[in-house]
């Protein structure tokens, strides 16, 4: 029973009661959560800032996303090229065999040619995740067919040497990457390229000079090899100047994040050391104010009297 005299007391007693509880409350969520609020009305003073951050986090994983994606292809590309540049190089020594004395009637050189198409088609016809990668834009299927009725690269021989892309099903559509909110930047290779065109003719000019023991097409065959690794090799360092654009723009996203996520951290995370400390104040707090609490309650004139 309360009395005029303590009723006020009482009272604000108990207010500051509630508010340390509902404090302490708040606190043991922070502790368990991990974060200092449940929602952004709770930090109206840093809700602004920290739900722009929050953006700029997500916009900068999509541009890593995309850079890894692109950065993946070009690394595939690279490696198919690579590996016309070797098949490429072991072709020119065999043409050079068969261009010394006359070492054309010794060597296979239309089992040669005929396995050496076939392997550059295929690396030209590299898929990764479904994409034909040499394809342009057309990526849903194979850019090189060297069966089609249109191609035929030594059509013209022994006397005419002319450039053939009938082989070539893509287009010439080049690929582009959104790498940050400004900047954008091409990449990529058509099966269209010269240094790819040359390297099947070279090949087709090779077969050729075997079936008929034409030295003169060989000749050709064997320069035209050469002007296709000299460009194979050009096309290998235009992809790694592109991955090195896109390797340089990917580090500049992973530090922004890094230094985003920190700023977002110090403005969500809950200091679990200051929060413990706090909460066992309030606890403390509470223990006061009930004892208070109760003794008040119990507060008689005779009590005071006595």
């Amino acid at each position: 029973m309360f009395r005029v005299a303590n009723y006020a007391q009482h009272q604000l007693t108990l207010s500051y009661t509630l508010s340390t509880q509902s404090d302490a409350a708040r606190t043991q969520i922070q502790i368990a959560s991990g974060k200092v609020a449940q929602q952004y009305s709770e930090i109206p003073r840093d809700a602004n800032q920290l739900v722009s951050l929050e953006r700029d986090i997500q916009m900068t994983e999509k541009f890593t996303q995309n850079i890894d994606q692109v950065i993946a292809r070009l690394n595939i590309m690279e490696s198919s090229i690579a590996t016309m540049v070797t098949r490429a190089t072991e072709v020119l020594g065999i043409m050079s065999q068969g261009l010394s004395g006359s070492n054309i009637d010794d060597l296979p050189l239309e089992s040669f040619s005929a396995t050496f198409l076939e392997e550059a088609a295929a690396l030209i016809n590299t898929e990764h995740e479904g994409r034909h990668l040499f394809a342009g834009s057309l990526t849903d299927a194979p850019p090189v067919d060297l069966n089609d009725p249109a191609y035929t690269p030594a059509a013209g021989l022994p006397g005419v040497f002319t450039a053939d892309f009938d082989y070539y099903n893509g287009d010439q559509t080049q690929l582009s990457v959104r790498a940050d909110e400004a900047f954008e930047t091409d990449y990529g290779i058509t099966g269209d390229n010269p240094a790819f065109e040359e390297m099947l003719r070279a090949l087709a000019y090779m077969d050729y000079a075997g079936a008929n023991l034409d030295t003169d097409v060989l000749e050709e065959a064997y320069t035209l090899m050469k002007s296709a690794v000299d460009g194979l090799a050009d096309l290998r360092g235009q992809i790694g100047a592109n991955s090195l654009v896109l390797e340089k723009t990917k580090e500049g996203h992973e530090s922004f994040k890094t230094y985003a996520e920190n700023i977002v951290s110090g403005l969500e995370d809950t200091d679990i050391a200051a929060a413990t400390t706090q909460l066992s104040m309030d606890e403390l707090t509470l223990q006061g104010s009930y004892l208070t609490l109760s003794r008040l309650s119990s507060l008689t004139l005779i009590n005071f009297l006595n």
